[in-house]
């Protein structure tokens, strides 16, 4: 196969017993590229490194890395390194012996696991065990220990899960600097909407073995493809109603709060039974009646404080929505205050209504 891609993956199927765990999976990485596998737990992430890797068979497909088919390679051939949850550090061995157990597996000496050290930070370190390092720093071994491999491809499943928030912040903007100025190409799966948003050149989302979307970050965050993707990538207001008509290059939906209008771009459907959605952030609050479209009397119920934001749980015509306003402001609402909701056109989205149900199609299980 000729390629210019890293990696190519063609219709990759895996099941344990009953149990689809990859469905048809294909998707390509380019060279140089850093890709996330973003999903919830159970989706198949795993999995499909595994199977990368080479530790897993699939049950059908292909797995081409550089234009070669290494579908039925063994992992040591691969040019491939997996770093697997937890790390996987040995505490028996010292940092070097850790970082140089590839080396010592094909029994060939080099200098890359000192390299490896020094690009990480560690290199003062190469005598301690892995239980005498913080949490940061043995991600770091870990990594030093896949780029001591020598390998262009390297398999990241949940580097930064075992870290707090903080922490995770800083070592994954590290990751991607140190791995983009290597020129390596990599693949980090992880559950963490903000870790992939901020890491990735483009996201795949995965669920329940089936790709839902693949597109670069803030592709798939302006339009999700789905409601699942929509509300797993962040808070949502759900809306349910129907379309009513069209016209001016919007369409428009009646529902309990009242008719919306919402740009036609923004629509996933043309008729029918619908779901319209609103991210907090979106949802502007006033004071005042405006003369902006989707504008709804509403009171506010509670006030939660969440930092930089803080979030007003309002109530129109007895539908319970969230916006969310700057903390800086947000001493200028009262709980049983009334106020004005606008819902700009340009940023809610429609989706057909889902045939299982809303709550199902939320929680990603679609054999209930």
């Amino acid at each position: 196969m000729t390629s210019s891609n890293a990696l190519d993956i063609i219709n990759i199927a895996k099941s344990y017993g009953k149990i689809k765990a990859l469905e048809n999976i294909t998707f390509s990485v380019k060279k140089g590229e850093y890709f996330c596998v973003l999903g919830p737990t159970g989706a198949g992430k795993t999995t499909l490194l595994k199977i990368i890797s080479g530790l897993l068979k699939p049950d059908k497909g292909k797995i081409f890395v550089f234009g070669n088919d290494a579908t039925d390679l063994p992992p040591e051939v691969r040019n491939i390194s997996y770093m697997p949850q937890g790390y996987a550090l040995f505490h028996h061995m010292t940092i070097y012996e850790n970082v140089s157990y590839s080396q010592w597996i094909k029994d060939v000496k080099s200098d890359k696991p000192i390299e490896a050290l020094k690009l990480v930070g560690l290199e003062h370190r190469k005598n301690d065990y892995p239980y005498e390092l913080s949490g940061g720093q043995q991600q770091r071994i870990a990594l030093a220990r896949v780029l001591a491999s020598g390998s262009k491809i390297l398999l990241l499943d949940e580097p930064l899960s075992a870290l707090d928030a903080v922490l995770n912040i800083e070592l994954r903007e590290e990751l991607r600097k140190m791995i983009k100025e290597l020129g390596l190409t990599a693949i980090h799966v992880t559950h963490n909407t903000a870790e992939a948003m901020s890491v990735a050149d483009r996201i795949l989302v995965l669920r329940n073995g089936n790709i839902e979307q693949i597109g670069k970050p803030h592709e798939i965050y302006d339009m999700p493809s789905s409601i699942f993707t929509a509300s797993f990538l962040s808070e949502i207001n759900f809306i349910d109603g129907i379309i009513i008509g069209s016209g001016t290059g919007r369409f428009y939906i009646e529902t309990k709060i009242g008719t919306f209008s919402i740009l036609r771009e923004r629509s996933f459907v043309k008729e029918g039974n619908v779901i319209v959605v609103y991210r907090p952030s979106d949802i502007l609050v006033s004071r005042k009646a405006t003369s902006e479209d989707n504008q709804f009397k509403a009171i506010i119920n509670d006030i939660e404080f969440l930092g930089l934001i803080t979030r007003l749980h309002l109530s129109i015509n007895s539908w319970n929505i969230v916006a969310d306003v700057w903390t800086s402001i947000s001493d200028r609402y009262k709980a049983g205050e009334h106020v004005y909701v606008i819902f700009p056109p340009e940023l809610g989205i429609i989706y057909k209504y889902p045939k299982e149900g809303l709550i199902l199609e939320i929680s990603g299980d679609q054999n209930p």
